[in-house]
């Protein structure tokens, strides 16, 4: 049941709908009013609110996930390094529902019951786990909020001015956040909800002239050199450079102040400039923002903040040469990546990510106007997760946790994103997340080069196996081949490939044998002459040398042939023959290996040319990050 209320201060009229309403910010002339507990109404200080680029605004009609919803109150808080909006929202189905917008990025949260003790305030660090109603989540922000202003309608008694110690929290997969407000006695109220896009949001009415933001920029005054300065309108600016001289201007208050200071006389070699248009993921965005980090080892990065008013902030990181596009991302990896070793391995939402690099940076110049307080000589803990081409990144300053989901962007599609038609420059070394690419003539001179490896090596080790057709088998003896003598007549067909083996039983011996052809009809001896040898010798734990040995030849034209041959032998260092019996065996009809072997070798070089390039492209990738040689990397 509504009820009416007069405002003591300037007796503007106010109807009050829900009935758990004890605050009331006077429409009229911004004072504050609330209840106490003997219901008695007492007036505070008054409540000044900037104006706001939100497409919310107090008395808004709209829908929320089908639901429809008013704007009864709003809250903003500064924690420092930012500032954020609260929105109270009356349901129509009766419940209440609490909007928290921070750079365009909305989360519904509704008031939730902890089923188990929460840390102390005092305990908390950033990246500790906190299980609430079965659900895990990890700390990302810890700070003290402080009560900028309200307007409308509230549960709660706000003054401005007052400060409250909270955490923020997210789940891993980031679909559940989850708020701690901490009161005077350390006692924790919980929120928890999830994030929303814009398309979740429908505002029906129309914002009114008076909170909507203007077409065209702010005129301000530079407080440290009086210069005049424009402030861009259309998103929430905290930090306006001075493009004169380098003064970083803190917009947060009515009165400005400098944060920090550019160095003078410094060229930042930025390759893109404020202002400047470009289309990333198919929106048109301009950059509005340029920071140069540099490590304590004197290596710089450089970022281009991009701003879509539809769908927020990218991230443009500029390295070497190389670009990778980042995104803010609420998913966060199972473990604390600043933990882990170099090469370790963490799965992020479904992808496995390699730990790259980790250090501190800091920042040595600023330009453009940014949605945060931005000075040179900030400096935070970075971690760099790779799957190329994706990049996974960390960042925090002690008080919060920040993860980038980034994607490598070869300089052709950075230019042409940027519509630059100039020849693109050359990036120097290989990218941390820049993916081995092989080109199609490459992949298709490797996966023939392996085909026919494995032909040629099959084709090899079957003719090395085959025996072909054996056509004489004899055994010789001493009294026989010591002198020249003949074999038994065998009949060849002619052509092809042949092979002579000849096996002796030898120990600590050697035999050489000269071996000829005869054709029985002609009584012609062919003028090829095969020398032969064996040896074998052996002592108490060695042995060396064979036993048989196998000689391939092209085989003599068809007909019926006779084996020449005699041998001569030796034991010892130069003693006479041992007289070992030999046999000779002959094949027509063999493959000769070698010609496989040989082809094999050749066509394999082809996949390990391809193979050792990528080789060598992921020791260049690790080559600056770690200190050994194991670059086992073939997960890319």
């Amino acid at each position: 049941m509504s009820r009416q209320l007069h405002c003591p201060n300037c007796g503007g009229e106010h109807t009050l709908v829900n009935p758990g309403v004890v605050q009331v910010v006077c429409n009229f002339c911004q004072t504050v009013l609330f209840w106490g507990a003997d219901e008695v109404m007492q007036v505070g200080e008054k409540s000044i609110l900037p104006e706001s680029d939100s497409r919310l605004f107090m008395f808004a009609n709209g829908r929320l996930q089908g639901v429809g919803f008013q704007v009864s109150g709003h809250l903003r808080y500064d924690h420092g390094r930012g500032a954020w909006d609260e929105w109270f929202l009356q349901l129509d189905d009766g419940r209440e529902a609490w909007l928290s917008e921070d750079e365009r990025e909305i989360t519904l949260e509704l008031p939730i019951e902890p089923d188990q003790a929460l840390p102390a305030v005092q305990e908390l660090q950033v990246g500790m786990p906190i299980t609430i109603q079965g659900v895990q989540y990890t700390v990302r922000e810890i700070g003290t909020a402080t009560t900028v202003g309200g307007e409308g309608q509230m549960p709660f008694v706000m003054r401005p001015g007052e400060t409250y110690p909270y955490a923020d929290l997210a789940s891993l997969d980031g679909q559940y956040f989850a708020t701690l407000e901490y009161d005077d006695g350390g006692v924790p109220t919980v929120y928890g909800g999830y994030p929303l896009s814009h398309e979740h949001l429908q505002i029906q009415d129309e914002k009114p002239p008076s909170t909507a933001a203007p077409e065209h920029g702010a005129n301000i005054t530079c407080t440290n050199c009086s210069a005049p300065l424009e402030v861009p309108q259309g998103r929430p600016v905290e930090t306006k450079v001075c493009e004169y001289c380098g003064a970083q201007l803190d917009l947060t208050s009515a009165e400005k102040t400098v944060l920090g200071q550019n160095p003078q006389g410094y060229e930042p070699e930025f390759r893109f400039t404020v202002g400047q248009a470009a289309t990333f993921k198919g929106k048109p965005h301009e950059v509005c923002g340029r920071m140069l980090y540099e490590d304590p080892e004197g290596y710089q990065s450089r970022e281009y903040l991009l701003f879509n008013a539809e769908e927020g902030y990218l991230w443009l990181a500029e390295e070497n040469g190389h670009f990778v596009l980042n995104q803010p991302t609420q998913q966060a990896p199972s473990t604390d990546p600043f933990s882990l070793p170099q090469k370790a391995k963490v799965d992020i939402a479904g992808t496995t990510f390699q730990m790259f690099e980790q250090g501190y940076s800091t920042q040595i110049y600023v330009d453009g106007a940014l949605p945060w307080q931005a000075r040179a000589g900030d400096t935070f803990q970075y971690a760099d997760l790779i799957a190329p081409p994706q990049v996974f990144g960390v960042e925090t300053d002690g008080q919060e946790v920040e993860y980038f989901h980034g994607r490598y962007m070869t300089v052709e599609e950075v230019y042409t994103a940027f519509g630059i038609t100039e020849p693109p420059h050359k990036p120097e070394g290989v990218h941390a997340g820049q993916p081995f690419i092989r080109g199609a003539v490459t992949k298709l001179v490797m996966l023939f080069g392996l085909l026919f490896a494995f032909a040629n090596l099959g084709l090899a080790i079957w003719t090395s196996t085959s025996s072909g057709t054996e056509v004489l088998k004899e055994v010789f003896h001493p009294d026989d081949y010591l002198k020249e003598t003949s074999s038994k007549p065998f009949a060849l067909k002619g052509g092809g490939a042949m092979a002579v083996r000849i096996y002796a039983p030898l120990k600590n011996s050697w035999l050489a044998v000269n071996i000829a052809f005869l054709e029985t009809k002609s009584k012609n001896v062919l003028a090829e002459v095969w020398d032969h040898g064996i040896q074998h010798y052996s002592g108490y734990d060695w042995s060396e040398g064979e036993r048989s040995s196998t000689k391939y030849f092209r085989a003599p034209k068809a007909g019926t042939y006779k084996l020449l041959l005699k041998a001569s032998g030796g034991s010892g260092f130069k003693g006479p023959p041992r007289r070992e019996n030999m046999v000779i065996r002959v094949f027509e009809g063999q493959m000769l290996s070698r010609w496989f072997w040989i082809a094999f070798g050749i066509t394999i070089l082809f996949p390990l040319w391809g193979w050792g390039r990528k080789k060598s492209f992921e020791g260049r990738r690790w080559a600056e990050v770690i200190d050994d040689d194991d670059d086992d990397d073939d997960d890319y």
